[in-house]
């Protein structure tokens, strides 16, 4: 008859991963009028005979400006500065108009000044001052020129409407952000353990803790997140993102993690980079779990209109309530790179590298992550996001397990998952959007009949996200 042994849960239940928090690409900018729209713009006259005719080429020069036409300001402005009489504020907005176009904010910024240094009573260059402003992600000064443009007497109505849509995207930049997520768990298997009834290569049978666990709840996240503009595109940033699982049929599994950033933020119209300290608790199995004190650097740049770089690192010391082999710290370097070809599709590769550093040895490993995934907004209102990943983990020890069994080779695990979400960007109730998920993940372990399992599920997400101004 084979035996049969008994050990604490805690010890062979799995251990909570590691969130890796990974390189997040940036939202697209928002999308607000322009003074006026581009329409195409034929001059009807020869390079020759423009250059003879200052009054017709600074006339054009005016009309290209108004239409924002950047390439023909560019041939305009040219031919323009050949002319011994000039009209240096003309020049100025021609440059900065241009400056504006081409993504040079800092130049643009610089050219609308020195116009209201010489002339503050152009209320038209002052509203395309603050424009940039607000591009360059600098809210105090934009909604300074903002005010002072809307304040003018006799503002056109479709003007006052412009900077009305400017302020009110500006409020909302400067308020709270909140985002919370709700989701039905029916777990079969909520330790990720293998089923096989016995260890390795053994005779002993693995009692009911050992084998796969089930347990019905929800998961949950909450975030709440701020940037306080302090001066020019210098913030500082808070937030706070609260993880967790409660299982109402088996507690010795809820999970609930919470990690709070306060740091420093800069910020512009391509990129943005970020130095955040971070203070994390974790509770497991209503107890509490673990401590990490740590800080994060996150850079994001806009290469061009289509592609963006993402990248993050980490280091965090960790410290454990009960569990005080574990204590030691956690290293993070993430990158991702996203392609936008049109504004209904994305897709991102992405690879992260985190280790885990622990006082017993055999506890700590390395994780490698290789991350793929594509954005389709369809017909129909249809929305879909795929998220596909392939991880391997690599212990930096032989196993060893209660001090019983003890290995001659290190853990070795291979993770592949698979993450598809639907919804119909039209159906939203109270402000919520309802998704459906599908989940797949398997492990792939050296030790097949201890850490080896698939786990795969259907879920109803429920999600928003709103602004508190």
């Amino acid at each position: 008859m084979l035996a049969s042994i008994t050990y604490s849960k805690n010890l062979f239940a799995a251990e909570p991963e590691q969130k890796v928090v990974s390189a997040q690409v940036l939202e697209a900018p928002e999308a607000l009028p322009e003074l006026g729209k581009p329409e195409a713009l034929e001059f009807g006259y020869s390079q020759a005979e423009l250059a003879n005719n200052e009054p017709l080429t600074r006339a054009l020069l005016d009309q290209a400006i108004i239409k924002n036409q950047p390439k023909a300001i560019e041939q305009l402005l040219k031919i323009y500065q050949t002319f011994s009489q000039q009209d240096p504020i003309l020049v100025l907005f021609a440059k900065a108009k241009l400056a504006k176009s081409q993504g040079n904010y800092a130049q643009s910024i610089a050219y609308f000044r020195e116009i209201l240094a010489q002339n503050p009573s152009l209320n038209t260059v002052r509203i395309e001052l603050a424009m940039v402003f607000f591009l360059e992600q600098q809210n105090k000064a934009a909604v300074e020129q903002f005010k002072k443009a809307r304040a003018e007497a006799d503002l056109p109505p479709d003007i006052a409407y412009v900077i009305d849509q400017y302020l009110q995207a500006l409020e909302q930049r400067e308020g709270w952000n909140v985002d919370f997520g709700l989701r039905y768990l029916n777990e079969s298997n909520v330790n990720n353990v293998s089923s096989a009834p016995k260890i390795e290569n053994t005779a002993f049978v693995k009692n009911e803790s050992m084998l796969p666990q089930k347990a019905k709840g929800v998961g949950y996240s909450v975030g709440l997140s701020r940037d306080f503009n302090l001066v020019n595109a210098h913030y500082l940033h808070f937030s706070n993102q609260l993880y967790g699982k409660t299982y109402w049929t088996n507690h010795d599994y809820d999970d609930i993690s919470n990690r709070t950033y306060l740091g420093y933020a800069y910020k512009s119209a391509r990129q943005n980079w970020q130095i955040l300290p971070f203070y994390e608790r974790q509770w497991y199995g209503n107890h509490r779990y673990k401590k990490a004190i740590g800080l994060r650097l996150a850079y994001n740049r806009w290469l061009n209109t289509n592609w963006q770089l993402s990248l993050a690192g980490e280091y965090a010391k960790q410290d454990y309530h009960e569990r005080t082999y574990l204590k030691g710290n956690h290293k993070l370097a993430s990158a991702t790179l996203l392609w936008q070809p049109n504004a209904r599709q994305f897709w991102y590769v992405g690879g992260d590298v985190s280790r885990e550093q622990a006082q017993v040895k055999q506890y700590g490993y390395v994780l490698k992550t290789l991350r793929l995934g594509w954005g389709q907004e369809w017909g129909w209102g249809i929305s879909s996001r795929l998220n596909l990943s392939l991880s391997k983990r690599n212990y930096q020890d032989n196993l060893v397990l209660g001090n019983v069994f003890r290995f001659d080779k290190k853990r070795e695990d291979k993770i592949y998952s698979a993450n598809l979400s639907l919804w119909k960007r039209d159906w939203h109730y109270w402000g919520i959007t309802p998704k459906l998920g599908f989940m797949w993940k398997q492990q792939q372990s050296n030790f097949d009949t201890l850490y080896s399992y698939t786990d795969k599920s259907f879920n109803l997400f429920l999600k928003n996200r709103f602004n508190l101004s």
